[in-house]
């Protein structure tokens, strides 16, 4: 190293040297004035104003998704486990209890499903924004300062602490807005978190009629079975033509069809369900079990009034309140961008040392003059946004009056199918097979004739049974419409 060179580290690491203890030494004689405890005063209290964190988090949805869905998913609970895409992964294999009670489908659903993972996940980021929106902005230090080109010099000290404090009236409103837009991403949440349990609870019923009608089909096919065997019988000893072994044969057929299709319909409901489960790597070797009371409820309630259901889907319908919770937040923001129209206005409090050595306390305000840009457009468009989330508030409500309407049509309709129906095509033909088997017991009538009685029976029991698949799905999907209401005030 060259003797200039270490001439100069010599003097950089005295001047440094210097600088420290006469650094040292000025804050020691500022805090030791009544200035500077001023200066520290105001910026604690600054501090203290702008650094509170005025988010508070909604309420939590169990409560509402416990009277809704009937069951209260895991994922709200205040320890919940994270449903991450490989927790998802591993579910989807995992074999479903047999037998598959309802309220456990609907449960499963809630907490393995993929779209309401996804929904949680996104709902996450949105609360992470949300407080970060709301958590005040930090202050500016501003220090500045040198390194003495002579060791005799003085460096000279500027240090001064900038507060926005246009955030003490702008925070509240912008926290606000934050809050009412997590609450509207939470109720949406719970709004395709209920829709997903009646789904579920829809598939489920699915499952247990297409199984009741695999059933009624095999016991078709035995039936139009034994009918042929009889119609040979009677063809080979000369009591009837080929015709009859024909109509048999057909008969027979399309029993069989009507089976295939049977086991095919079982299966497709199954492979819905285990969707909604998500369980698509999962065994279909399962059954249905007991239905829950809730839906029973639901079903076989007698159907409320029309005019009962609407008064209260403003609060029983969660995508209703999450559209009011949006246009809450457009509310919000409308008053904040009146509250900008000076975007900022900074204060600050600092120290100076100029190179004669000279000491000063240093106030400072920086005020945005609005002259250019005075926040007029910015209004304009805050109201403009409002005006749109009232109207789209609008629109889901007289979406959901109208869904809750035509779920009440069909919900009648199919119920009076179903009710006729059995009134009067399956209560006569139950009776006519019990006239003709007894007839055949006694030896008065055919056994062929009771057979056929059977089968007309066993036809009206499987057009029955379609129709009491269409009245549930329609009973749920009405019970969706009105806010699937906890099971006292359920249509």
């Amino acid at each position: 190293m060259t003797p200039n060179i270490k001439n100069f580290f010599n003097i950089f690491w005295r001047a440094m040297y210097g600088y420290s203890l006469r650094a040292f030494d000025t804050c020691r004689m500022c805090v030791m004035t009544a200035t500077p405890c001023a200066i520290i005063a105001l910026t604690v209290f600054f501090v203290g104003g702008c650094a509170t964190n005025t988010f508070e988090q909604p309420a939590s949805l169990g409560a509402d998704l416990q009277s809704r869905a009937g069951v209260a998913p895991g994922w709200t609970q205040p320890d919940a486990k994270v449903i991450d895409a490989q927790a998802l992964y591993a579910a989807a294999a995992v074999a479903l209890p047999n037998p598959l009670n309802e309220v456990d489908a609907v449960a499963i659903a809630l907490d393995a499903s993929p779209t309401i993972a996804k929904m949680i996940s996104q709902t996450n980021a949105l609360r992470a924004e949300a407080i970060d929106i709301s958590t005040p902005s930090n202050p500016v230090l501003n220090f500045t300062s040198g390194v003495p080109l002579d060791s005799m010099s003085t460096v000279p000290i500027f240090a001064m602490l900038m507060f926005q404090i246009d955030e003490l009236w702008k925070q509240p409103l912008r926290s606000e807005a934050a809050r009412e837009n997590y609450q509207a991403a939470l109720l949406s949440l719970g709004a395709s978190a209920v829709a997903l349990a009646v789904e579920t609870r829809v598939a489920w019923h699915e499952v247990a009629m297409r199984n009741e009608e695999r059933n009624l089909a095999q016991n078709d096919l035995q039936i139009t079975e034994n009918l042929l065997a009889i119609a040979r019988e009677r063809f080979a000893v000369g009591e009837s033509t080929g015709d009859a072994v024909a109509k048999s044969q057909v008969e027979f057929t399309d029993a069989h069809h009507r089976l295939t299709q049977a086991r095919e319909m079982l299966s497709s409901a199954q492979l819905s369900l285990m969707s909604l489960l998500g369980r698509a790597q999962a065994s279909t070797d399962w059954r249905t079990g007991a239905p829950d009371s809730s839906s029973a409820f639901a079903i076989h309630a007698p159907i409320a009034d029309e005019q009962k259901l609407l008064a209260t889907l403003a609060d029983s319908r969660l995508d209703v309140r999450a559209a009011q919770a949006q246009a809450s937040a457009a509310k919000s923001k409308v008053e904040l961008a009146r509250r900008s129209r000076s975007n900022k206005l900074n204060v600050g409090a600092g120290f100076d040392r100029d190179m004669q050595g000279d000491q000063t306390a240093v106030f400072s305000a920086n005020v945005e003059l609005p002259i250019f840009n005075n926040g007029a457009a910015r209004i304009d468009k805050a109201e403009a946004e409002l005006q749109t989330a009232n109207i789209e508030a609008e629109r889901v409500r007289q979406g959901a009056i109208i869904e809750l309407r035509a779920a009440m049509v069909k919900a009648l309709a199919v119920q009076e199918k179903r009710d006729i129906s059995a009134e009067n095509s399956l209560t006569p033909l139950a009776q006519m097979y019990k006239r003709a088997q007894l007839s055949a017991d006694v030896g008065e009538g055919s056994r062929r004739d009771a057979i056929d009685a059977q089968h007309a029976l066993n036809h009206a029991k499987l057009e029955l049974n379609d129709l009491e698949r269409q009245r549930r799905g329609a009973r749920l999907a009405l019970a969706k419409a009105a806010g699937f209401l906890p099971a006292e005030v359920m249509p």
